[in-house]
């Protein structure tokens, strides 16, 4: 995991009491109107698990978490976008070619597109754009392995060149995009925030502080960014879609996830559960109007540090894998999730119902951890799993772990739970043992979930897990035709060896629960985590009655 952790879950600590008033949780509380705040058209959204967000500036590696990508969903947009089916559609461009073998695409930009601050957008503020996102500054953000195969991104990235080969403006609306070899993900990579378009003119006016003011191709713009408390959006004017018919859009950050869950129950936001839904509280809400769920193409694992002695000797990580019963989490977690036995979830394109998974067995377990060496877990040394003070559900998670391991394996694991942005930290850093990493899909390919994770030279490879077959099958089916076969059996087939490596330890398959108010029309959920969880046919069309 990056920054961006596609689906972070956050931690509740506090009680709430209230008790439902009826079918549905829409109605007067305490004397109080609920939505009042919102007869205006203005939409409210719980944004769970920070106090603020460190950057909404696209390339960005502070703007790669979930709750970042809540309001650049809100905000930006690329050449191409994801609709509500998770299709690629045009957005900026009209419409796009593909040439000489895959490694050419040329892109017409949609007539009279103009910035939300009413500027004309042409192909050379396309291709400033996603220069900057290459710009040494951004080097450990998404750009290096999201659009790492545009020609001469790297050179810019590293330093030794100022100019993106790949990148050129044909005309005032023509931009043409060269790759050094063909990526059967291009168009879905060019999706997500990394490759999102930002104004020129707004940087280089305002220097760092140009996104207090956003103004790009989202449907809204930045009105006002109250810091450590919410950011105010306006409806964009300009939105080649069509103006939104909501008076705007206000993000409030709730770092505590039953707070939100308050704030919901109270009318102070219409929209809670977009990253996180306190569990403890599913049973109030399932049979209200307001409740919805959706399967997500979700996995959460244990990233295993190979850095660090003992995990960098695959017996040991292997009993860690055989000592976990995924099926007992998943009960003490309110059956909320499925218990995982492979990294790509059901619903993904290559899934593989019959691979040899990662299961429980406690005899395996010991016998590899003696083969390892550590018989009994003697002279084993000292492992601690790492736990993310946003994840509402970490405590329960990392106390069950411990147990196991204990009871099956006889060893201690130390739990160190950290704050979040601490967390995060130490994730980028490789300075942990074992971690947890919950990773919603960008779009909908097992590329997403395999290649991007865990290749030797992905950035988001936290463990350092290499294996250059896996490298070499992930490879081979990143190039090849999109949906050929045998793409995604050599996808199934390097899953496989990162399972039987134990490369990662999953633990379970997620859905997503949310509460909507009645009253918000026009809204659907996806398959998708975080901000993308909620992709409506079109922005313009939603309302607040």
């Amino acid at each position: 995991m990056n920054a961006r952790s596609g689906t972070l879950r956050y931690i509740a600590i506090a009680g709430l009491t209230l008790a439902l008033a009826g079918p549905s949780l829409s109605g007067a509380v305490a004397g109080r109107q609920v939505h009042a705040a919102a007869t205006g058209g203005i939409l409210r959204i719980a944004d769970e698990g920070e106090s603020d967000l460190p950057s909404i500036d696209p390339p960005s590696p502070q703007a790669g978490d979930a709750q970042s990508s809540v309001v650049e969903n809100l905000l930006y947009g690329g050449l191409v976008r994801l609709d509500d089916k998770l299709r690629v559609q045009p957005n900026a461009a009209s419409s796009w070619t593909v040439s000489k073998g895959g490694t050419v695409y040329t892109f017409t930009l949609r007539p009279g597109l103009k910035w939300g601050d009413g500027t004309t957008v042409t192909a050379q503020d396309v291709v400033w754009s996603l220069t900057r996102a290459f710009n040494p500054a951004y080097a450990a953000g998404g750009v290096s392995f999201y659009l790492s195969h545009i020609l001469g991104g790297q050179a810019v990235t590293t330093g030794k060149a100022k100019v993106v080969r790949g990148l050129q403006a044909l005309s005032t609306h023509t931009v043409r995009i060269t790759l050094d070899q063909p990526a059967a993900v291009f168009l879905d990579e060019l999706t997500y925030s990394v490759a999102a378009l930002v104004p020129r003119h707004q940087v280089t006016m305002n220097g760092s502080n140009w996104t207090e003011h956003a103004a790009a191709l989202g449907p809204f713009v930045v009105k006002q960014w109250k810091h450590n408390q919410e950011i105010d959006l306006a409806p964009n004017p300009y939105y080649w879609r069509g103006k939104p018919q909501l008076a705007g859009v206000t993000v409030e950050f709730v770092k505590n996830t039953e707070t939100a869950y308050n704030l919901y129950r109270t009318g102070a936001v219409d929209i809670m559960g977009i990253i996180n839904f306190p569990g403890n509280h599913l049973k109030d809400v399932q049979n209200t109007p307001d409740y919805h769920t959706v399967p997500q193409l979700f996995t959460e694992y244990l990233v295993l540090n190979e850095h660090h002695s003992p995990l960098n000797k695959p017996l040991v990580r292997q009993a860690l894998s055989y000592a976990v019963n995924r099926a007992t989490i998943t009960r003490l977690l309110s059956n909320r999730f499925l218990p995982a036995s492979g990294m790509l979830p059901p619903g993904m394109p290559g899934y593989n119902k019959a691979l040899a998974g990662q299961v429980f067995d406690a005899v395996k377990a010991k016998q590899l951890l003696a083969k390892a060496g550590y018989p009994g877990g003697k002279g084993l040394p000292k492992i601690t799993l790492d736990i993310d003070g946003g994840d509402n559900d970490g405590q329960t998670k990392a106390v069950a772990l411990k147990e196991f391991w204990q009871q099956v394996l006889g060893i201690n694991v130390t739990l160190n739970p950290l704050e979040h942005g601490a967390y995060i930290n130490a994730l980028t850093a490789h300075n942990f043992d074992l971690a947890f990493i919950q990773w919603g899909a960008d779009y909908p390919d097992p590329q997403d979930f395999l290649s991007l994770l865990f290749q030797s030279n992905s950035p988001n490879n936290n463990g350092a897990y290499a294996s250059a077959h896996f490298d070499s099958l992930t490879r081979a089916a990143d190039i090849a035709p999109h949906d050929a076969a045998s793409r995604y059996q050599k996808y199934q087939q390097a899953e496989q060896l990162l399972m039987s490596d134990a490369g990662c330890l999953v633990l379970d398959w997620g859905k997503a629960n949310v509460l909507i108010s009645p009253k918000v029309k026009g809204l659907g959920l996806t398959a998708l985590g975080g901000g993308s969880l909620i992709i409506p046919p079109n922005w313009a069309d939603v309302t607040v009655q």
